[in-house]
């Protein structure tokens, strides 16, 4: 994280990894396999692989889909950007 190049490329997919982690924990809560949320969700387990492997950015109703087939709902906010020490807002 001490190379500037590596912590700005890390930070730019931190997005992507919460989304990964939210994916996960949602269907580990519901003890369910990576098939049965497929079945649930009329899809493939190779979907729901790529899916929680971050390989691709899904719609706002596929994640309502993956919600509802692990007993949850879809919550989606806004958080403000981090201030960077010149004041300005970061890129996040």
């Amino acid at each position: 994280m001490k190379d500037p190049v590596f912590r700005r490329e890390y930070e730019a997919l931190a997005d992507q990894f919460a989304l990964v982690k939210a994916l996960l924990s949602a269907r580990g809560r519901a003890g369910l396999t990576q098939a049965q949320v497929a079945q649930r969700m009329k899809t493939t387990q190779t979907a729901i692989a790529r899916l929680e492997g971050g390989r691709v950015k899904p719609s706002t109703r596929t994640l309502e889909r993956y919600a509802r087939a692990t007993g949850h709902r879809l919550v989606i906010g806004f958080e403000p950007m981090k201030v960077k020490a010149t004041g300005k807002r970061a890129r996040s």
